[in-house]
Order: structure tokens, then C-alpha cells, then sequence
């Protein structure tokens, strides 16, 4: 019996490669590449690529999961900030049929104009990475109001990140997060990951989460700018009440309109912010739309979208 060469691991591909392209990871940007083979496979065998997905990653990095995810889907668009990694992965990958490599900030790309020119008519993308740490919160927060260019979100992100983005009213991680989220997406934990599956390790665990947006919002609201400003206030000082965050926040100057609204949504203005759910939330927005106390100024999504991270 003949031994075979093993093939070199992940995290020795990995240093290979930062050596021979002069690459340092970069703290900053949130740069942590995956080096464990078996964390890739469980994302192979979750998102359950098909040769007909047009799929989307994001932060590539050295292309561990962007040459397998190549192998799989009819299209792959790779968009990396990092111009020497972007060097690396045309140098590397450039030549694979389908995949489109793209350098680019994925926090200003405009994936509905881009992506629209590749999807059919009756076709969403799915998008599989391993976010940089820096931006995944942001970016998911931009991603899922895209339902008419993603059907899903496949991410590993930070432990915390996964925790908010699940958590149920009144327990710790619950917060603005995870009410914006849960109004345009279904968010589920596919398994915990540890620090050590990455180079360099983190100071956290992550969590490879999956995010599958829904075709309409979870809950109807008349001014969805105003349900959001009115969930970024109540969780701005969670150690108040409902009603006093409120106020304080200069949305509602006169109290008693607040507490009759409040009182007729059967909520008891004594009680803190995040222990209401996102359809208490939306009643009490569509309750004070139209008041005369509310700022009925329209604010663009993105003013405050990133406040909520």
C-alpha cells in the first residue's frame, strides 16, 4: 500500500499564502480567515449550494471558501476591500469559470444594480461568508432589506452578534438589533464556532448563523422610519422606562398623548423597552403616526439604520 501526500491544512495554506503575497492581517478591517476544514464543510453542507445559485461572498480573504463555493454554484461574486487580497485571489482564482472577483467597500456596494443584471427574472441570490468582524453587524442590517436581491444570508459572525440577533424580549442580548432583523428576516444559530477555528484567533467565538429574509415585513407598519426611531429610543437607555426613554428622547415632548397611546396598546408605560416585542413596538408606532408631538419629518433609513448597531 502506497502512502499518500496528505494535503496541507488550511492554516498552513493560509500562512503559505500571507508569506508569499507579503500580506499581514489587518485587526482593523476585522481580517480573521478560516483554517478549519470541518468548520468549511459544515458550511458547504448548510448553505446547500446548487449549480444554479448565484451566490455572493463577502471578505473572501485568501479564497479558502471562495474556491469551493466556485466548484458549486453556477456564479460567484466575491466582493474584498483589501486590494492585496483582491491581487491574491485574481492571481489565485481569477481563472475560474463563474466567479467574479470585485473590489470593493461591501458597505457602500450597490448589490441591487450589479447583482440585477446577473439574477433571472424569477431568481433571488444567496449570500455565504465569513463577515469581517469590523462590519458584520452594519452590513447585516443593510443586507436584509434587500429581499429582491437575497433569499438568504449565510454568516459566521461574532458570538455576541449571533446572541442579539436571536435573543427573545427581555433577556440580555435582546436589543434594536434584533427587533430590526426579526422584522425582515427568519434568524437561526446553525452551530457555535470557536476562536481557534481562525488565523489570527480572535478574542471571541462566533457563530454560523442563517438569516432567511422574508418576502414581506413580519409585522405591518405604516412608517417603518418610525417604528425604528421609536426602537432605537426605547433601547438608547435601557435602564428606563418606557415612557421616560421616550421623552427623553424628544420624539414625544408632551407625556400625556405618550401615555394615552402607550395605555391603549395595553402597555404599561412602567415597563422597559426590551421587554416589548416587535408587534408591540409596531402598535404603538402606527398608534402615534399622525400625532401632533411626533417629529413627522421623514428621515432616510440609512440616518439611522447604523445607529442601531
Amino acid at each position: 500500500m502506497v502512502d499518500l501526500p496528505r494535503p496541507p491544512s488550511l492554516e498552513r495554506e493560509t500562512r503559505q499564502l500571507l508569506r508569499q503575497y507579503h500580506l499581514l492581517p489587518r485587526k482593523g478591517l476585522g481580517q480573521s480567515f478560516l483554517i478549519a476544514a470541518k468548520v468549511r464543510e459544515l458550511i458547504l453542507e448548510t448553505a446547500r449550494v446548487s449549480p444554479d445559485d448565484l451566490v455572493v461572498e463577502i471578505g473572501p480573504g485568501t479564497g479558502v471558501l471562495t474556491e469551493v463555493l466556485a466548484d458549486r454554484a453556477s456564479r460567484l461574486v466575491a466582493i474584498e476591500r483589501d486590494p492585496g487580497f483582491h491581487r491574491l485571489l485574481v492571481e489565485r482564482l481569477g481563472d475560474r469559470r463563474g466567479l467574479v472577483l470585485i473590489q470593493a467597500d461591501a458597505l457602500a456596494f450597490d448589490y441591487a444594480t450589479v447583482l440585477g443584471t446577473m439574477l433571472r427574472r424569477d431568481q433571488r441570490a444567496r449570500l455565504v461568508s465569513n463577515l469581517p468582524y469590523s462590519i458584520a453587524t452594519p452590513l447585516i442590517l443593510r443586507l436584509i432589506r434587500l429581499k429582491q436581491c437575497f433569499s438568504d444570508l449565510l454568516v459566521m459572525v461574532q458570538r455576541e452578534v449571533a446572541q442579539r440577533l436571536v435573543a427573545a424580549p427581555g433577556t440580555k442580548g435582546y436589543s434594536a438589533l434584533t427587533v430590526r432583523c426579526r422584522y425582515d428576516a427568519d434568524a437561526s444559530v446553525v452551530r457555535w464556532v470557536s476562536r481557534a477555528a481562525f488565523y489570527p484567533r480572535p478574542a471571541v467565538d462566533s457563530a454560523l448563523v442563517r438569516l432567511d429574509l422574508l418576502p414581506k415585513p413580519r409585522v405591518p407598519a405604516r412608517r417603518p422610519d418610525l417604528l425604528f426611531r421609536i426602537v432605537r429610543a426605547a433601547f438608547g437607555q435601557r435602564r428606563k422606562t418606557l415612557r421616560n426613554a421616550l421623552l427623553n428622547s424628544g420624539l414625544f415632548p408632551d407625556a400625556p398623548v405618550l401615555e394615552q397611546a402607550l395605555l391603549k396598546e395595553g402597555i404599561d408605560p412602567k415597563r422597559r423597552g426590551e421587554t416589548l416585542d416587535l408587534r408591540e413596538f409596531a402598535g404603538l408606532a402606527d398608534r402615534l403616526d399622525g400625532s401632533e408631538v411626533v417629529d413627522a419629518s421623514a428621515e432616510d433609513e440609512d440616518a439611522y439604520l447604523f445607529q442601531l448597531a
